[in-house]
């Protein structure tokens, strides 16, 4: 694992320089670490999501409409049956389902082709499955469309997985950033003041010091000379 290296922090006077390079590194740090926040969560949809679009006849198996065997295990315990196409919108940067096919299908996704699954039956009965998976895209609007591609295509659609950032939450880091910044400039500032202040009380008694010696001094070429 590599880690950033920062030199020591530069001094003037005896205090941290706020416009060094190096304290510049660790205000943009403290930036890089408020724009890194977003966090991608998974969210499931089930066959019976209003989001689900069907293009088709379909048929909806559930424990009171289909054998036990074909619902158990499924998500939410159902899944749809359809002749027809299946199409799903959703933004994110990836999207994988799972399908149980009898036929032939094309997948597309925005419009491209990613994907094309031929079963028959022996394969279906077999435990074979249609894998959906994409994955890395941009974080923005997608449409998945599975479509029949050849006549009597059974798609079974039990859910599908896609991935997405969590829903923005209000960040303070900027003004936490800022008032960083701000309190450490107020601070090196008050301590530059400081500074100053004391240089300017040792030169004042520097001065007093030198003045007394040079009273002193003339005090004694005085007496002597009387």
């Amino acid at each position: 694992m590599s880690c950033l290296f920062f030199p020591p922090p530069r001094l003037v006077e005896g205090f941290l320089d706020p416009v060094s390079p190096t304290m510049q590194r660790y205000f943009i740090l403290l930036l890089c670490l408020g724009l890194v926040q977003a966090t991608l969560q998974n969210y499931t949809v089930d066959d019976t999501s209003p989001d689900i679009q069907y293009g088709g006849k379909k048929f909806q198996c559930d424990a009171t409409s289909c054998p036990t065997e074909f619902t158990e295990g499924a998500f939410n315990s159902s899944a749809t049956l359809t002749t027809g196409s299946i199409t799903f919108s959703f933004t994110g940067t990836g999207i994988y389902a799972s399908l149980d096919l009898i036929g032939v299908c094309s997948v597309t996704l925005d419009g491209s082709v990613i994907a094309n699954f031929s079963l028959d039956v022996t394969e279906a009965l077999a435990g074979s499955r249609a894998n959906i998976s994409e994955s890395n895209l941009a974080n923005q609007p997608h449409t998945l469309v599975i479509q029949p591609a050849a006549n009597l295509t059974l798609i079974g659609f039990d859910q599908l997985v896609y991935t997405a950032s969590l829903p923005a939450k209000k960040s303070h880091v900027g003004a936490i950033v800022g008032g960083v910044i701000g309190g450490v400039v107020l601070t090196t500032g008050a301590l530059f003041l400081a500074l100053l202040a004391r240089r300017r009380k040792l030169i004042i008694r520097r001065n007093q010091r030198k003045t007394a010696v040079l009273r002193g001094i003339s005090a004694a070429r005085h007496d002597q000379k009387e």
